[in-house]
């Protein structure tokens, strides 16, 4: 069986007990390391630590510490920002999830433009973000930057149902779930009341 690799931050073949110690003295002084500042911190001579320093290569074997460092802090904080976007993604579903809930017994009619533009926008826009993709796209600008605002303002009442029907079917895809049952049948979200406080409930403590 072959004998684990020494890293060079690792006890050196022969190197003495006592030298490795005022080595690691040295390694874990950080960037601002210097001979000096172990020789005060021991009580020896700055000559016999720059001798151990030549004979065992400090300087060397310090910098290669350094930079497995430096690789393990990159690698460490590329998983946290991967545990981040899952993190976010997860929210953005949960969010997207109660407000395909809520949206189902809204009353179109009873809703501005701008309430049901602004439905969709912040449960996207999590997403968007947590995919590392943009917050906005151009196909959605308008003249006033708010392109659906400004298309609904010129709908009549029974466009602006069927257009709120279609934007609930699009949240309800985003967020992995079939369109609201019975909802062409019931353009005004007539709906039985008890059903409607049940289903709305958990979306309102959300």
């Amino acid at each position: 069986m072959s004998e684990p690799e020494i890293l060079p931050w690792d006890r050196q073949r022969r190197e003495p007990e006592k030298a490795y110690g005022y080595f690691v003295l040295y390694r874990d002084l950080g960037r601002t390391r210097t001979v000096a500042k172990v020789a005060t911190e021991v009580h020896k001579s700055r000559d016999y630590l720059h001798k151990l320093a030549s004979t065992w290569k400090w300087v060397q074997r310090a910098q290669t510490w350094d930079r497995e460092e430096d690789r393990l802090y990159v690698e460490g904080l590329a998983e946290q920002r991967r545990d981040m976007a899952r993190r976010h993604a997860r929210i953005a579903s949960a969010l997207q999830g109660k407000l395909v809930t809520r949206l189902q017994n809204l009353d179109a009619s009873k809703l501005g433009p701008g309430d049901i533009a602004r439905w969709l926008e912040v449960a996207t826009r999590v997403e968007r973000l947590a995919l590392g993709l943009p917050d906005s796209t151009t196909a959605h600008t308008g003249p006033d930057g708010g392109p659906i605002r400004a298309e609904v303002d010129q709908m009549s009442e029974q466009q602006r149902a069927d257009f709120f029907r279609a934007l609930m079917a699009e949240a309800a895809a985003r967020a992995g779930q079939a369109g609201p049952a019975g909802d062409a049948d019931d353009p005004d979200g007539d709906e039985d009341e008890d059903e409607e406080e049940t289903a709305g409930e958990p979306a309102a403590q959300g």
